[in-house]
């Protein structure tokens, strides 16, 4: 979500944004009241690390991630994605690059409510929804980290106007990044609110190579027909 940029190839880190320590403490003390369930991102030199104390039996999406990144780290995986006895111990000489939470909309939205009032614009809380599959993803970053802080970092070094950036999205999350590009494109799938806007072109869904749709139409200029 922009706090940490890497390179494709080399895996080498272009760029990162760290938590302060207190607020991670205050993150993992609001989360801990409210019952959420807390993953860490950190090691933003490496191939990253995930780490999480425990996770609610009902927070299947959760455990599903889990397991997928798991997977992704293959032979890695033990150092990786792994279980803590306690965070707030475990972190306390770690580079966090963001926590995230996860849930239902309904039960999110109200931890949403609980980490700004607890947290006073020390950190920037995104929420990825959605509605159809009642499932709400909330990333606390740095402040002043975002999507559309990362890409602007990417164009100013490299000397790229954003009027010449095309950015794709699906989601809440992605907004203030479709909001900086030049040409903003949301996916088939996005919330209505998005696809609505009039300003966002909008291109096929994810299960309809919607993102290869929006690269031949805004970047390669091919039309059907």
């Amino acid at each position: 979500n922009g706090a940490l940029i890497k390179s494709a190839e080399s895996l080498a880190t272009f760029s990162y944004d760290l938590l302060k320590h207190e607020t991670i403490i205050d993150i993992l003390r609001l989360g801990r009241d409210f019952g959420g369930d807390a993953l860490v991102s950190s090691d933003p030199h490496g191939k990253g690390t995930l780490l999480y104390e425990s996770v609610s039996g009902d927070n299947v999406p959760l455990l599903r991630y889990i397991e997928w990144a798991k997977r992704l780290h293959g032979d890695d995986a033990d150092e990786a994605v792994h279980r803590v006895e306690d965070l707030k111990e475990e972190l306390s000489l770690a580079e966090v690059i963001h926590i995230s939470f996860s849930g239902g909309c309904a039960k999110m939205r109200e931890l949403m409510i609980e980490l700004e009032t607890g947290l006073n614009g020390t950190a920037n809380i995104l929420a990825t929804i959605y509605r159809d599959l009642d499932f709400t993803l909330l990333d606390i970053l740095p402040h002043g980290s975002s999507k559309a802080a990362g890409l602007k970092k990417l164009a100013e070094h490299h000397g790229i106007d954003p009027r010449g950036i095309m950015a794709v999205g699906d989601n809440f999350n992605d907004l203030e990044m479709l909001e900086y590009a030049g040409t903003a494109v949301v996916m088939g799938n996005a919330d209505f609110s998005l696809r609505q806007r009039k300003e966002f072109y909008t291109t096929d869904g994810n299960n309809e190579s919607g993102v290869s749709a929006a690269i031949k139409t805004h970047i390669l200029g091919v039309t059907n027909g």
